[in-house]
């Protein structure tokens, strides 16, 4: 969940297929865009509404309770899927957890988010 109210999904597609730039060309200048039967706005990719003015923000939070930061590190470097581990964070200190967090980045490269497992344990959510 973003920080906003704004539900996160994965990186795949209704069908559980990866998404590619032909659904992306839907999304509005934030990366959301709605759920086409339900309507329910949502992210795949990094929420450029909370990220707009600090690229290392914090968006939200996956369903096992770790925080998602925007693409960058606090020294302002982007990072790359390459640079996380498999399920695309790293532990390390941010400004809300000065003692260093398990947490997730947003990138530009698959899997945007979140690597499709979990760090922790999940949580439940109901809408």
């Amino acid at each position: 969940m973003a920080l906003n109210g704004v539900i996160i999904y994965n990186q795949y597609n209704g069908a559980n297929e990866l998404l590619d730039d032909l659904e992306f060309n839907n999304t509005d200048e934030f990366n959301g865009h709605p759920t086409p039967n339900s309507g329910g706005y949502h992210y795949h990719k990094e929420p450029l509404w909370l990220t707009s003015s600090d690229k290392s923000a914090l968006v939200g939070y996956l369903l096992d309770g770790f925080p998602i930061y925007g693409p960058e590190d606090g020294s302002g470097s982007s990072l790359t899927t390459a640079d996380l581990d498999e399920y695309h964070g790293h532990i390390h200190a941010t400004d809300e957890y000065p003692d260093e967090i398990y947490h997730y980045h947003c990138t530009d490269d698959t899997p945007w988010i979140n690597g499709g497992e979990y760090y922790g344990t999940l949580g439940t959510v109901t809408q």
